[in-house]
């Protein structure tokens, strides 16, 4: 979240501005899951990337090839 974003939260002092709130969080909830899932799908596969070049030597060409591809 942005700053800005933030501080357009301001404390809730009425029902209407508490729905106002929750309809906010609905609206961006099924954005915020799909980033999230994608975000854990990179996480693992730079994992399995690592654990693999974990098993190669540092010199070899396959090693480089497991690097390269973390890098992209």
């Amino acid at each position: 979240c942005s700053y800005f974003s933030i501080r357009k939260y301001i404390a809730i002092v009425s029902y209407e501005q508490r729905e106002s709130y929750k309809d906010d969080f609905n609206a961006e909830y099924d954005e915020y899951r799909n980033l999230h899932a994608r975000i854990e799908s990179i996480t693992r596969r730079f994992v399995q990337l690592d654990a693999q070049r974990k098993l190669l030597s540092p010199g070899s060409k396959e090693y480089q090839v497991k690097k390269d591809k973390a890098v992209k």
